[in-house]
C-alpha cells in the first residue's frame, strides 16, 4: 500500500474514533443530570430558620442581633443587621452548596413554608440542636426530618421525579456528643457506634425514598470549638472530643465511604487545615478558636442583653478576621473558606465539572 493511501486511512480511523468519543461524551452529559432541587437535614450548619421566633434566650438567638450583623453587606439594603434565623453573621453551609448548584441561597425552611408546597429549589428541613437522639434541648431528631420529607412525598407534596433529580445535605454536628460529655460519660466510645448505625440508618432511608445523591458530612474536630476549648482560654483543643470525631469518622468511612450516590463530605480535614495551619495556609484568620462573638460568662450567650442594660457578650470588630462566630459556629468568612476546599470533589460527585 503506498504511503499516501495508508496515512488517508489512518486519518480516517482516527476521524471515526474521535467522532464516537464526542457522541460518547455528549451522550453522558445528557444522562448525567446535575441536580435541580435540594433538600437539607440536619442541625445548625444548615439550619437556615426552622426554629421558631420566640423572646430572646440561647435557643432564640439566632433571630437576634448581632446575627446575620454581615447580611447588609451583600444585599445592598444598608440595613443594621437582618437576623434570618441562621447560627452565623450570614450565611451557613447549606447557602453554600445551594450556590453550587447556581442557587443564591438554601431552600426554604419547611417551618416557615406554605402547607403541601414545596418550593422549586427544594425545602430545608434542617433544625438548630436537633440530634439523633432525643434529648430536653433537641426539638425535632434528624430521623423525625427525614419523617416530614417522607410524609410529603408519599401525599405527592414532593413528587418523585422531583426526588429523583435532587440532592440531599446531610448534616450531624455532634449535639449527641456534647449532650453525653456534659452528662459525665468522659468515654464516648460505646456511643460512637451507635451513632454511627444511626446515620448509616439515616441514609439508607433517604436512598429508599428515592434519593440517587447525598452528601454526608463528617465530624468536624469538635474539641476545637469554642464550646470545648473555652476552659482552655482556647490555646488548645479538648482531647475527647477529637477523639470522638477520629472514631465517629472511621465508621462513616468504613459504612458507606463506598456507597454508591453517597459522598462524605470531609468537614474535618477543611475545619484542620484551617485551625492547625491558619497562620501559614489561611492568614486572613487572626483567631482560629476564640469566637468573634462571646459571652462574658460561661452561662451567657453571643446576643444576651436584658432591656435597658449592656450586652452581656462582646463582639470583635473585623469577623473576617475570626473562624468562629460564635460557640460552635463558623463565621461567613469561615464557611466561605472551608467550602473553597470542599467545592471541587462536591461539584464532581453533582455532576456538575
Amino acid at each position: 500500500m503506498k504511503l499516501s493511501a495508508l496515512l488517508s486511512v489512518v486519518c480516517c480511523a482516527v476521524g471515526l474514533f474521535l467522532a464516537l468519543s464526542a457522541a460518547h461524551v455528549e451522550s453522558a452529559r445528557h444522562t448525567l443530570h446535575a441536580p435541580e432541587t435540594m433538600f437539607v437535614f440536619g442541625d445548625s450548619f444548615v439550619d437556615n430558620g426552622n426554629l421558631p421566633r420566640s423572646d430572646l434566650a440561647a435557643e432564640s438567638r439566632q433571630w437576634y442581633y448581632p446575627y446575620g450583623i454581615s447580611y447588609h453587606k451583600d444585599d445592598g439594603s444598608g440595613r443594621r443587621h437582618n437576623a434570618t434565623g441562621r447560627f452565623s453573621d450570614f450565611m451557613v453551609q447549606s447557602d453554600f452548596v445551594a450556590k453550587m448548584l447556581g442557587l443564591p441561597q438554601s431552600p426554604p425552611a419547611f417551618s416557615r413554608a406554605q402547607k403541601r408546597y414545596c418550593h422549586p429549589t427544594g425545602v430545608n428541613f434542617a433544625f438548630g440542636r436537633a440530634a439523633v437522639y432525643h434529648s430536653p434541648e433537641v426539638m425535632i431528631t434528624v430521623g423525625e426530618q427525614v419523617d416530614l420529607f417522607e410524609s410529603m412525598v408519599k401525599s405527592g407534596t414532593i413528587s418523585k421525579n422531583r426526588v429523583t433529580h435532587s440532592v440531599a445535605l446531610l448534616a450531624i454536628s455532634g449535639n449527641d456528643y456534647k449532650t453525653y460529655y456534659d452528662a459525665g460519660i468522659l468515654d464516648l466510645t460505646p456511643v460512637i457506634e451507635g451513632l454511627g448505625n444511626q446515620t448509616v440508618a439515616i441514609v439508607d432511608r433517604l436512598r429508599a425514598l428515592g434519593v440517587k445523591r447525598i452528601l454526608l458530612n463528617n465530624l468536624h474536630p469538635i474539641g476545637c470549638t469554642p464550646l470545648w476549648s473555652r476552659a482552655s482560654k482556647y490555646k488548645e483543643c479538648d482531647y475527647i472530643g477529637n477523639k470522638a470525631a477520629l472514631q465517629h469518622n472511621k465508621i462513616l468511612k468504613q459504612k458507606l465511604g463506598r456507597k454508591k450516590g453517597v459522598l462524605i463530605v470531609d468537614l474535618n480535614t477543611a475545619f484542620g487545615n484551617i485551625i492547625d495551619h491558619g497562620s501559614k495556609s489561611y492568614k486572613q484568620f487572626k483567631n482560629t478558636r476564640k469566637p468573634c462573638c462571646e459571652g462574658y460568662r460561661a452561662n451567657n450567650y453571643c446576643g444576651r442583653q436584658a432591656k435597658n442594660y449592656p450586652p452581656l457578650y462582646s463582639l470583635c470588630p473585623d469577623r473576617s478576621q475570626f473562624f468562629f462566630w460564635d460557640d460552635a459556629h463558623p463565621t461567613h468568612a469561615g464557611w466561605e473558606t472551608i467550602m473553597k476546599q470542599l467545592e471541587h470533589p462536591i461539584k464532581k460527585f453533582l455532576g456538575i465539572v
